[in-house]
């Protein structure tokens, strides 16, 4: 079925689609991305992941691509407040089916990320939009301007502001942090910009994979960074009425991923390792007799993300 939109107006005939007379002009459209009647909503383990591996494949692909183009999106917010709107119901529909078929399992407990509302019930407004954050609610007892929804309630000035935020590689020198936060092929770093609109950036020591690359990049211009610490630069360049509230939600969410958890009771790092033998093909159930050695899920587009800019 196409959509069709009418452009009004009196005219005549040329258009792609339009009728002749002054009946009006119509753009025909496809119809909205879905889900295949096929796939189901909340897949699991045991039927529906390996029923439409080929289909979830292509969402992680799609995925991929949907946080990229955002990215490049972030320095026309203010002018493409829809376009961007529903680029983020696309991310969270995408994401919500992803982190479902993942969240099904043993080790199905909250994450750092779920206080964002784009993980666990994926919990949304109408217009799709996550709902309130904790960060925003201690901020002030009503909600948040949504600047995207309501264009009118915003005063239009725009600022850029950076915080940063401590590693504490001095008490744990032996915790892997970097690790922790970017996730299996930097999926967790990119759910926490994709869920705060903000760009965060590991900088300082260690913050290079390679150690011989960061050696040889140490006092050249741009990688000043290498001769401090390990830390976090949170970027926000958002409307002067949200921009505090969105820097304090990163943080928040960032502390909790800082915060060093015992092994045995560490859930969301249970989580990320599901999820990396879910992307490389080597996710066994209890009493399967698949193997992890043929799995559509080894050419992924997700790569590790960048840690420096």
């Amino acid at each position: 079925m196409m959509m069709m939109t009418s452009l009004g107006g009196g005219g005549g005939g040329g258009g792609a689609s339009g009728g002749g007379g002054g009946g009006g002009r119509f753009l025909t459209y496809p119809p909205p991305l879905s889900v295949p009647p096929s796939a189901p909503q909340s897949p699991n383990f045991s039927g529906g992941l390996r029923s439409q591996p080929s289909f979830l494949v292509e969402q992680e692909k799609y995925l991929s691509e949907l946080l990229a183009e955002r990215h490049k999106l972030t320095p026309f917010l203010p002018v493409l407040p829809h376009v961007c709107r529903l680029m983020n119901q696309e991310i969270l529909r995408v994401t919500t089916l992803l982190e479902n078929a993942i969240s099904q399992s043993r080790f199905d407990h909250p994450s750092p990320l779920g206080s964002g509302g784009i993980f666990q019930n994926a919990r949304a407004d109408m217009n799709g939009w996550p709902s309130q954050f904790p960060s925003e609610r201690s901020v002030s007892s009503s909600p948040a301007p949504n600047w995207l929804n309501s264009p009118g309630s915003s005063s239009g000035l725009i600022v850029k502001r950076t915080i940063r935020v401590d590693i504490p590689v001095d008490k744990y020198p032996n915790y892997n942090f970097v690790g922790r936060l970017l996730g299996p092929r930097g999926n967790s770093l990119k759910r926490v910009e994709a869920s705060t609109d903000c760009r965060v950036l590991i900088r300082g020591r260690g913050s290079i994979k390679d150690p011989i690359k960061e050696d040889m990049m140490r006092g050249k211009p741009g990688y000043e960074h290498l001769n401090e610490p390990l830390h976090i630069l949170v970027e926000a360049e958002l409307p002067i009425e949200i921009v505090d509230a969105r820097l304090m939600q990163a943080r928040e969410i960032l502390d909790d991923l800082l915060t060093p958890v015992e092994e045995t009771h560490d859930f969301y790092k249970k989580q990320q390792l599901r999820e990396l033998a879910l992307l490389n093909g080597s996710l066994r159930e209890e009493g399967s007799p698949m193997s992890g050695s043929i799995s559509p899920y080894n050419s992924l587009g997700m790569k590790r993300a960048k840690t420096r800019g």
